[in-house]
């Protein structure tokens, strides 16, 4: 599916969906051996999560057009989980075009949080700690759009909050998890 979008040579978005659904799987391949979760339908998340960057780079464009395709798809979760991986991104004044209500942009399930976490995890194809991405991140939007640094700044409480939550099913946190 990934092929089927068009690319610019400068996109790297299809490398960041393949990353975070590999990322997101050994996670959910680990926490498999505790709970019921179903690793491959986490990879599949992951790698849908950020269809809407076929159409848009824009932080809040993309979450909308990815939740738009899959909608019209009839896949429900799909197009859920490209309206909440980035838990809690949204303006207010779109919502009501779409159809959805804040709760929609946010996780609840521990599905959607390992691809909030793996999304927090890759940076260009490259598996790092979360600072390192969100570091990169900060200071990219720092001189393209300001706005959004609150709502970014606010990812490093929330993964922790998350990573508490895998270290107390498995014992690990997923740095150990990844050997990161």
């Amino acid at each position: 599916m990934l092929n089927c979008f068009p690319k610019k040579p400068t996109d790297d978005w299809d490398r960041h969906c393949i990353n975070v659904g590999e990322i997101a799987y050994r996670i959910a391949q680990d926490l498999s051996r505790h709970i019921t979760i179903d690793p491959e339908e986490v990879r599949l998340m992951g790698l849908v999560h950020d269809f809407g960057r076929s159409v848009t780079q824009c932080p809040y464009g993309h979450i909308y057009e990815g939740y738009k395709l899959f909608k019209k798809m009839g896949e429900d979760k799909l197009a859920r989980i490209c309206a909440c991986h980035s838990n809690g991104t949204f303006r207010e004044a779109d919502l009501e075009g779409l159809g959805l209500e804040p709760q929609d942009f946010f996780v609840a399930t521990l599905e959607e949080k390992l691809i909030f976490m793996a999304d927090n995890l890759d940076c260009h194809g490259k598996t790092v700690r979360q600072s390192e991405r969100l570091g990169e991140t900060i200071e990219r939007y720092r001189k393209v759009d300001p706005t959004m640094l609150p709502i970014l700044e606010k990812k490093f409480s929330e993964f922790s909050q998350f990573d508490q939550e895998i270290q107390s099913i498995t014992g690990k946190g997923v740095y150990q998890i990844l050997g990161i």
